[in-house]
């Protein structure tokens, strides 16, 4: 049993390795996303024209807001900078999606189908990441362990 001990003793030592790659991939996703909607004129249309299928007021306005909060905070929590608000505010966005569009998509007849495409949208599994971003912290690869570990 010592060398169980061992091994989850070694893999907790890595653990920075899991929250930066998670860090990573969902900040340039919405970093990316953001970008889309912000700088190219068809991927903004395609924005504004789901918000307002999805009754969402200020369609113009909101697709606007929602496209600068993918981009700056998915900026930020790529370098690990405020990332409990980074992730708060993707958070936010993300349940709104799963609120007024994805969860739309669902077709499944019974409570356990429903519960099953419910966890398989990437909405639901990004929102999950980022609450375990909010209570991990940022990890050893960050803006914020940097500023914590200096007292600035």
């Amino acid at each position: 049993m010592v060398w169980v001990r061992t091994v989850l003793d070694e893999l907790h030592a890595w653990q920075w390795l899991g929250i930066l790659i998670a860090r990573l991939a969902v900040g340039l996703l919405f970093f990316l996303s953001g970008r889309g909607k912000l700088f190219v004129p068809e991927r903004r249309e395609k924005m504004r024209e789901t918000l307002v299928a999805a009754h969402v007021p200020f369609p113009e306005l909101n697709a606007l807001f929602v496209s600068t909060v993918e981009f700056v905070f998915g900026l930020l929590l790529i370098f690990g900078a405020i990332t409990p608000l980074a992730c708060a505010m993707l958070s936010g966005v993300m349940i709104v999606a799963i609120a007024t569009t994805a969860i739309r998509n669902i077709k499944a007849t019974s409570p356990l189908g429903w519960l099953s495409e419910f966890f398989y949208l990437p909405e639901v599994l990004c929102l999950v990441l980022l609450i375990w971003l909010f209570f991990s912290g940022p990890g050893a690869f960050s803006v914020d362990h940097l500023v914590v570990a200096h007292d600035f």
